[in-house]
């Protein structure tokens, strides 16, 4: 049997990671009802093509699936142009959604209407692990966003944030130190 997955491939890991993640609530469906829904999703069907077209070995199998990931995106509004892209992403709502990060830890949880991108002069944002970010937020430049930090909807970060943090407004500002367990309750799902 021909084996096209590269299970040593990282992206492969991220994708049991999206896959684990998103189903913590219904882990006693069927993996037929988890597979039926994660494929119904746009925004789950479109970050599957993306991974699959960076796990998979095979030369045309991978341009086949960059295609459907392609195809996907530009009809349901999910970019991801980001090199490395951490496991466990959880998309509640499609709709446009721009990741055009230098890196991007585990455990995102992105709305909809969120642009993370680069200033064209300085470069891309670096976001940390376990981060929450809500829907119609802007994260743009050559930032770093800290691990375990929520950024509240309509937020425009333009800064570095610090770890452990809530930011709001526009331009955004940090309101309040938050502990790990805070941000595991926003991102728990």
């Amino acid at each position: 049997m021909i084996n096209i997955i590269d299970k040593d491939n990282i992206e492969f890991d991220h994708l049991k990671k999206d896959f684990h993640r998103r189903f913590i609530k219904f882990k006693n469906n069927s993996v037929y009802w988890k597979l039926k829904y994660y494929y119904n999703h746009p925004q789950y069907r479109t970050l599957l093509y993306y991974r699959l077209s960076k796990a998979i070995k095979q030369k045309f199998i991978r341009r086949l699936f960059h295609y459907l990931y392609d195809k996907s995106s530009k009809r349901f509004g999910l970019e991801i142009l980001t090199p490395e892209l951490g496991g466990g992403v959880i998309m509640p709502h499609w709709g446009r959604i721009l990741i055009n990060a230098e890196e991007v830890g585990d455990n995102l949880y992105i709305f909809h209407n969120v642009t993370i991108g680069n200033d064209y002069k300085k470069g891309r944002p670096k976001i940390g692990k376990n981060v929450f970010i809500g829907a119609a937020s802007v994260i743009i430049g050559d930032i770093t966003i800290g691990d375990n930090v929520v950024i509240g909807a309509n937020s425009c970060v333009l800064v570095d944030i610090p770890s452990n943090s809530l930011v709001v407004g526009n331009p955004a500002k940090v309101v309040k130190n938050i502990d790990p367990d805070y941000i595991q309750q926003m991102i728990g799902y």
